[in-house]
């Protein structure tokens, strides 16, 4: 009995040391900004930097802000402006209390406890110590891994923390939260059928949720419907447009091995509850490929170093839920030890096995160092990297603010009155509907005062990420001052007294070959409409959707090649001026000649789509 019980007490101790040690550090991040090299160096961190003055101004998750992430990103994002350094220490103590539930978990269901150790250790040198953003699949981990845990034992405490983390990872990113809550209701009905959970104690985890749902609503001001239909805006354009193109094999490969050893895993694991019957596991077995499938998707879309070394580190989380409580089914655990082997000798590549392991022993003490250390304050301190002149500081004073398309950053390290599209940066409005609402705050609340460049990220054609809202500012601003500030020329636009909506008048509506050049005509707005066929709808599900690339001939017969999508096509195109810089921008705020579009044409691949498409043709003044 004793040495029983000395056993227990030494795997809880090693579970809960390996939980500690998974702490997510640093405590904080404060961006540095930069002054040099291209303009999207400084948009990274200034989505970030407006979603925390969304939260001190008290913006309007919805409605004055559409986003994915929640009024909690800063959770994931690290960003401690204005936040107290007590939220961190509460959300990352939960974290570190999750983690062991999972671990303690893993070594009591499986009976080689030297096995199980070694692949709970190499799993925490695998996992990047800052989670950043993505702390939602940490969550979505949780989740499943609670679901599972709580099909067998439906204690309050445990029902309590799946609906907790179901709730945090809503609020935090909203598109992983969903996934959540719609797993949450597969759950709920499942314990239902399988007659695990009485109606009323169903009914009281139902009402929990929405009550606390809710009220999360009220305390962070967040419009429920509109914050997911914001999101999904998004999620829906995201995939379009926003593929790279970049080619790392070695990387590429290796995570494809990775993703299909663990696809195998799971679904050996869906073949053997089939075998015997355990249907009622099938739910969360899915939960477990969707995952692996959904992070693998992200990784593979963007395609940049960052993302695919993600997939190393987060995806073999998912492994810890395949714990065997209430089955007679052997474990494998030497397959799962050959997995995480895999995923760690390859991150090594990037980051050495002994920093792993240095960083993480260091990580509470440097987490309690920077804990001491904190400021919430410092955040807004770097208005040299910010250049704007005095002169031009003096002209803005107290008006309103707006920043293109994306360097937010110019108004808060500035101290300006920034009031936000709510689509706040323009890459980021994908489809007709998210321009639609960009478009409408500024018909209704115009700011005063717009801080302009002209650039656009991944060779998309700057003026047509928010086509209707250049268009209204050619008509409604006009150019007070420029000034060079990063190299970039940044052109200071002010509001006249009397704004005036875009009048759209209809011209022609016809079908056109996407083989053929679109015809234009007397146009100056034109909307193009095509459809994937069924490969295309199948390419974009599992992988880098079909390239779309449109082309204009200027009046002197050169061609100019730009990446698009489908929604960014469907949202409409400015077909009247090509603008290609800057110079080209300015000469048409002050009513100078710029070169004429004479021609345009899409180029795709014919097997990914319908053979025709639709060309909705205006006069916009």
């Amino acid at each position: 009995m004793k040495k029983n019980f000395s056993s227990i007490l030494f795997w809880q101790s090693f579970a809960a040391l390996l939980a500690l040690l998974m702490i997510n550090t640093p405590f904080a991040v404060r961006s540095q900004l930069v002054d040099k090299g291209p303009s999207w160096f400084g948009l990274d961190v200034s989505w970030v930097m407006t979603l925390s003055y969304a939260s001190i101004k008290h913006l309007v998750w919805g409605k004055d802000i559409v986003y994915t992430y929640g009024p909690l990103a800063y959770f994931a994002t690290r960003t401690g402006w204005g936040i107290s350094r007590w939220f961190f220490v509460l959300f990352d103590g939960f974290i570190v209390i999750n983690f062991y539930f999972v671990f303690i978990d893993f070594l009591k269901t499986n009976i080689d406890k030297f096995l199980a150790a070694s692949i709970l250790i190499c799993t925490m040198l695998v996992v990047n110590q800052n989670f950043g953003s993505d702390l939602s699949w940490v969550l979505l981990f949780f989740i499943i891994y609670w679901m599972m845990k709580t099909f067998y034992d439906q204690r309050p405490f445990f029902l309590a923390m799946l609906i907790v983390l179901t709730v945090l990872a809503f609020y935090i990113k909203m598109n992983t939260g969903l996934i959540a809550m719609v797993f949450l209701c597969g759950h709920f009905i499942n314990l239902f059928v399988c007659k695990k959970i009485t109606p009323v104690k169903l009914l009281i985890c139902c009402v929990s949720f929405m009550v606390l749902v809710i009220a999360s609503a009220v305390l962070l001001n967040v419009s429920i419907i509109s914050y997911i239909a914001g999101s999904l805006e998004i999620i829906k354009g995201y995939n379009d447009v926003m593929y790279l193109d970049e080619e790392h094999f070695h990387i590429e490969h290796s995570l494809y091995i990775l993703f299909f050893a663990l696809l195998l895993w799971f679904f050996y694991k869906l073949y053997w509850q089939i075998r015997e019957k355990k249907h009622s596991l099938i739910i969360y077995t899915i939960a477990c490929i969707i995952f692996i499938f959904l992070l693998q998707k992200q990784a593979t879309l963007r395609n940049d170093v960052q993302h695919l070394y993600e997939y190393f580190s987060f995806a073999p989380l998912i492994l810890l839920c395949g714990f065997t409580t209430g089955e007679k089914q052997k474990p494998h655990l030497k397959y799962l030890l050959v997995i995480i082997l895999f995923a760690l000798f390859f991150v090594s590549e990037n980051r050495t096995i002994d920093e792993s392991f240095a960083k993480r022993v260091a990580g509470p003490a440097a987490y309690i160092k920077q804990f001491r250390e904190y400021n919430s304050l410092i955040y807004v301190n770097q208005q040299d990297k910010r250049y704007i002149p005095q002169r031009v500081l003096n002209n803005i004073g107290n008006k309103t603010v707006d920043v293109f398309p994306w360097d937010s950053e110019y108004a808060m390290e500035n101290k300006l009155n920034y009031r936000p599209r709510p689509v706040f940066q323009s890459y980021s409005v994908y489809t007709a509907a998210l321009e639609k609402t960009n478009y409408d705050y500024y018909v209704k609340q115009a700011p005063d005062i717009l801080i302009y460049n002209y650039d656009a990220i991944d060779n998309r054609y700057p003026f047509n990420d928010e086509s209707l809202i250049n268009l209204f500012i050619l008509n409604n601003y006009t150019l007070i001052d420029s000034f060079t500030s990063n190299e970039r020329l940044r052109m200071v636009l002010q509001r006249k007294n009397k704004t005036s909506p875009l009048q759209f008048t209809p011209l022609k509506k016809q079908e056109f070959s996407l083989k053929d050049p679109v015809d234009i005509n007397q146009a100056n707005f034109i909307k193009l409409e095509i459809q994937y066929n069924l490969a295309g709808k199948i390419k974009a599900f599992f992988g880098s959707p079909p390239h779309v690339q449109i082309s204009y001939m200027r009046e002197d017969g050169q061609w100019f090649t730009y990446k698009t999508s489908v929604e960014l096509l469907k949202s409409g195109l400015f077909v009247k001026d090509l603008i290609a810089d800057d110079s080209d921008y300015l000469c048409l705020l002050t009513d100078g000649q710029v070169p004429a579009i004479k021609m345009i044409r899409l180029e795709a691949d014919g097997k990914y789509f319908n053979k025709n498409g639709v060309a909705d043709a205006y006069w916009v003044k």
